[in-house]
């Protein structure tokens, strides 16, 4: 079964009216819930579920916190800190700093192959950092607590989230991972146009 995997780059609303045609399992993180229909959702930012938990809708919700699962009902699994996925079980997640990632692991375990990324722009010099806007007081935005900037543009630290996808992208056992997201910054996967992954 083919797999998507959504981030939140300003390409998602490119590509947003062809979502809702993919024949497969839809992995959403954040704030995708309120716009795509998804399959799977994680945050993994506990101060997000500050703001927006619990949320509704049917589809498996997941956190690698026991509090939070517990206070909002969703799918408890553990989170580790190893390079790339977690591959050994499906008991576990490689927390790896970001949603995104998170989801990767987890659509590993739901055994979707290939798995297509959109939306996994990682750009943070362009006028937009994410594909929707309206959530603060500045479009495009989360509310300021939520607002920080990702690891990934510190390349060459050890820890940024350019190296978390380097280091998935060349551990061995992986299912193929295509990366349909135009100008994208993830060099290291196999790069595919998502038109051609869509149902007529």
């Amino acid at each position: 079964m083919l797999g998507l995997i959504l981030g939140t780059g300003p390409s998602l609303a490119e590509v947003s009216q062809l979502i809702p045609r993919f024949p497969g399992l839809v992995f959403g993180p954040n704030n995708t819930y309120q716009d795509f229909d998804l399959d799977v959702w994680l945050a993994c930012d506990p101060l997000w579920h500050r703001h927006y938990s619990p949320i509704r809708g049917d589809f498996d919700k997941y956190h690698w916190d026991h509090a939070i699962c517990a206070l909002y009902g969703y799918k408890y699994i553990e989170g580790v800190w190893v390079d790339g996925l977690w591959l050994k079980d499906k008991t576990k997640i490689s927390l790896n700093h970001c949603s995104g990632a998170q989801l990767l692991n987890l659509a590993v375990h739901y055994d979707v192959d290939p798995i297509l990324l959109i939306g996994h722009d990682f750009h943070y010099d362009g006028p937009q950092r994410h594909y929707f806007s309206g959530l603060s007081d500045v479009d495009g935005e989360y509310p300021a607590e939520l607002r920080k900037h990702s690891l990934f543009d510190k390349q060459g630290k050890g820890n940024d989230l350019m190296n978390v996808y380097r280091h998935i992208a060349e551990q061995p056992g992986i299912p193929r991972i295509i990366n349909c997201t135009p100008g994208s910054k993830l060099p290291w996967f196999e790069m595919g146009d998502f038109q051609d992954f869509i149902s007529n």
